[in-house]
């Protein structure tokens, strides 16, 4: 796609002689402050045109207009995200034209939330009883056993009796495609347990929507981790031999980077656009993949998962209505074979399978996150080896949030719109093969100019610090020095000024790194530098999931030292370990908690470094899931819709430190001031100074400075933001800086928390809290459950939920859908949201 290029300005098109000769001049330039100053009159002008125009048009207007836009074409005025009201008023008319039909229905409430919706009509699930002499039977509507004959015994015949034959059938039951009838059902379409249950409750006047609040999200053409690939013959723990007609080899694959439990969903393929609208389907919804549905005797794996073969080093990235597994297989030794699909549960796949796996067959939990191949061949060099090390994978997981630019918390494929290079730096792009992250970062300190990494692909990166060339060797083992950057000049944009170090996925991506020590950074040279310099010492990270490699040293974490002005991490998971593992029980049980950042307040230089460096580092985490953040006052710690997970949830008796100071004893000392704008803790807080909205502290809060009277140090040293153009951060740092701020619209434990001033905020004792998930890696992790206090979603920051997902809106959409529905339901007729996910 071509980009137009700006126009040029009014100095630029006059001609070369005259621009000349006003450099000439002393001092140079008097013409072009004459010209610029009459060309500014007429770019604000043309601006002020282009803006107007742009506001004649619901896609690109502002905001504020969205409203009067509304009342254009006779829509009510909604609350929430600017996304989907837009939508909603630029589908008035589409909607109108189809009110009354079940895809105006399903279209209408997927443009106000963006979740996958299906809408179905309970009367059609009533079962009802006929007239002996006046039978109406449908078409297909024979016995099972005579259908067996010349059709498929396994469609549902409505009046007759379930087909028992086909699993596949059966696992729709009690879902929002169960196919059988049932007996009316007065009772509510959510069950007051807990967690609550959702049902359609079949009824004459009901019609039930159903939801998937969590989205989908796909990985492309990422590798399993090799350590988890292994070669073996089945059975694989047996003394005797393998049963006859069994595989010679078996290959088992792990998807998770890490060989932890993950849930495969399937892809929502919802064509709102269309004309008509083409209704939700089965197999076209973000949920969890059915293992009766994978098998290819009985299922429909196609529509979830999808085999090919690639030649070169890597496959063609995903098309975007694939399904939710794509398994690329090297073209050689693969090409031509037909592979047949299980659907099986493989926790205890050293066991063996029964029955026992067929050659060229596949057999896949989706519960889990493994996949077993069963392959033939002389020897393992044939087919076993060659598997191994070509598999790629295009998985897709479950979570909160949209497939938008930070549209979720943590590290995810999302579209995004790389910042423009500053002049003069350096891109480098890291595939893994041709260029390592150790290349990139070769002789970091001797560079002249910013330098920007950029991982191509979804891979999983192994990063040793001591294979990096010209690495720096501090007391705290080594060190990534940044070399000073050029002083600029005073009137210099603030959003141009450069990063000496970037590191971001580049976009659709999201690669891990593998650490095998803990990242530190530093000036290369401190002493002798003017604290200009020191200024613009930053670093940021942007959409990487960092986690550790098997040689990482036990207890460290895995950011150990930032000697800079700032720190930003966006869009990233910080592993925070405690996964669930598979250990014989029925759930699971947690892996062992990692911190994320343990920053001391030495910055880890010495006393004369320190005083000649003279800047507060600023760390700033947005959109991150992260371990416990261990950060000594001598910092400055900002979080927007983030999760700090120290693996303490809501019914722990001993929580441990979430939030706390990285020295030896931190339960006697205090950690780093604090801001922060939607945060959800699952651990303990000890913090200095505490500032925010929208904050769930799953357990106790302390605060030193209750009176919160104190004026941070960076305040004096300018507004806070550092030439960094987020605005989210600007906030965050205003916030900082500004004493007497208080805590609003927040959630305590209510046991033993020392709190500074707060308004309308809850406490424990008052409102319930729950989760859809507490453990890191489940799809629902983190998510409000809805048997949680109603004013938790509903009394946050803007109106909406407290925690992290809080800028999703979550409530807004769920209040907008009900009123379009209200607005748009036959006389009679009454809608029910009922959450699947």
């Amino acid at each position: 796609m071509s980009v137009l290029a700006p126009n040029p300005s009014l100095y630029e098109r006059l001609p070369e002689l005259y621009r000349q000769r006003d450099l000439e001049q002393s001092p140079p330039g008097p013409l072009r402050a004459l010209v610029d100053s009459m060309d500014s009159v007429l770019q604000a002008l043309a601006e002020r045109v282009g803006a107007q125009y742009d506001d004649l048009f619901i896609e690109s207007c502002e905001d504020w207009l969205i409203p009067y836009l509304a009342d254009l074409v006779g829509s009510s005025h909604l609350k929430g995200d600017a996304w989907t009201l837009r939508a909603d008023v630029a589908r008035t008319v589409f909607h109108r034209r189809r009110k009354g039909t079940l895809g105006a229905v399903e279209s209408q409430v997927h443009a106000l939330t963006q979740w996958a919706v299906h809408a179905v009509e309970l009367r059609e699930r009533l079962a009802w009883n006929q007239a002996l002499n006046h039978l109406r039977p449908q078409p297909h509507a024979r016995t099972p056993w005579r259908e067996a004959a010349g059709g498929d015994p396994r469609l549902p015949v409505r009046g007759g009796m379930a087909a028992l034959r086909s699993p596949a059938l059966l696992s729709l039951v009690d879902g929002p495609f169960d196919p059988l009838a049932r007996v009316a059902d007065l009772r509510p379409p959510l069950l007051q347990a807990d967690p609550p249950v959702a049902r359609p409750a079949p009824n004459l006047p009901h019609l039930a929507v159903f939801l998937w609040r969590l989205a989908d999200y796909q990985t492309p053409t990422s590798r399993p981790s090799p350590p988890h690939a292994r070669v073996g013959q089945p059975p694989w723990n047996a003394i005797e031999p393998a049963a006859p007609g069994a595989p010679l080899y078996a290959v088992r694959f792990e998807l998770h980077p890490q060989g932890e439990p993950l849930v495969l969903f399937n892809t929502h393929r919802f064509q709102a656009d269309a004309d008509s609208p083409r209704r939700a389907g089965r197999d076209a919804v973000p949920g969890p993949m059915p293992h009766a549905l994978l098998n290819s005797q009985g299922g429909q794996p196609d529509k979830y998962v999808q085999i090919n073969t690639y030649t070169g080093n890597s496959p063609p990235l995903p098309p975007d209505d694939a399904v939710g597994l794509l398994l690329h297989l090297p073209a050689l030794p693969f090409a031509g074979v037909a592979w047949t699909l299980r659907g099986a549960e493989l926790c205890a796949w050293e066991q063996g399978l029964n029955p026992p796996l067929a050659p060229f067959e596949i057999a896949i939990d989706a519960h889990h996150g493994r996949l077993v191949f069963g392959v033939t061949g002389a020897d393992t060099s044939a087919m076993a080896e060659p598997l191994r090390a070509g598999l790629r994978v295009s998985a897709t997981t479950g979570f909160s949030g949209l497939k938008r630019r930070e549209g979720s918390v943590g590290a995810q494929p999302l579209p995004r719109t790389p910042a423009p290079l500053p002049a003069g730096a350096t891109l480098i792009q890291v595939d893994g093969i041709s260029v390592t992250l150790a290349d990139a970062l070769a002789d970091l300190a001797s560079r002249s100019a910013p330098l920007v990494i950029e991982i191509v692909n979804s891979d999983t990166h192994r990063l040793d610090l001591a294979a990096v060339s010209g690495i720096g060797l501090d007391p705290g083992g080594l060190a990534l020095h940044l070399p000073p950057p050029a002083i600029l000049p005073a009137d210099a944009d603030p959003n141009e000024r450069p990063w000496p170090l970037t590191l971001r996925a580049a976009s659709g991506h999201r690669p891990v790194i593998r650490l095998v020590q803990p990242l530190r950074w530093r000036p290369q040279t401190v002493l002798g530098q003017p604290a200009a310099r020191h200024a613009l010492q930053n670093v940021r990270l942007q959409g990487l999931y960092l986690t550790r490699d098997a040689a990482f040293p036990a207890g460290d974490a895995l950011i150990e030292q930032a000697a800079l002005n700032r720190l930003e991490i966006e869009g990233c998971t910080l592993d925070p370990g405690g996964a669930w593992l598979l250990d014989g029980t029925r759930h699971g049980s947690r892996g062992p908690l990692h911190p994320a950042l343990r920053l001391r307040a030495d910055l880890g230089l010495s006393p004369a470094e320190a005083d000649a460096f003279g800047q507060t580092p600023q760390i700033v985490l947005r959109h991150c899931i992260s371990g416990a953040l261990a950060v000594d006052r001598g910092h400055l710690l900002g979080l927007q819709a983030c999760i700090v997970d120290a693996g303490a949830g809501v019914d722990e008796a001993t929580p441990a430190l979430a939030l706390s100071s990285a020295s030896a004893d931190p339960e006697l000392r205090w950690g780093a001031p604090l801001a922060f704008q939607g945060l959800t803790v699952f651990g303990r807080s000890r913090l200095e100074v505490a500032r925010g909205a929208g904050g769930i502290f799953v357990h106790r809060l302390q605060v030193h400075d209750t009176q919160d009277s104190h004026t941070l140090e960076f305040a004096a040293r300018g507004d806070g933001n550092g030439g960094n153009s987020n605005e989210g951060e600007a906030d965050l740092m205003a916030l900082l800086a500004k004493p007497g701020s208080c805590i609003r619209e927040s959630w305590f434990r209510g046991q033993g928390d020392r709190l500074p001033q707060h308004h309308a905020c809850l406490f424990g004792t008052q409102a319930r809290l729950r989760f859809g998930d507490e453990r890191f890696g489940m799809p629902a992790y983190a998510q409000l459950a809805l048997s949680a206090d109603r004013r938790l979603r509903e009394e946050g920051p803007g109106a909406d939920e407290m925690g992290a997902f809080g800028f999703l809106a979550n409530s807004h959409r769920w209040k907008n859908a009900s009123i379009r529905l209200r607005e748009f339901m036959p006389v009679g007729v009454r809608a029910l949201l009922v959450p699947v996910s």
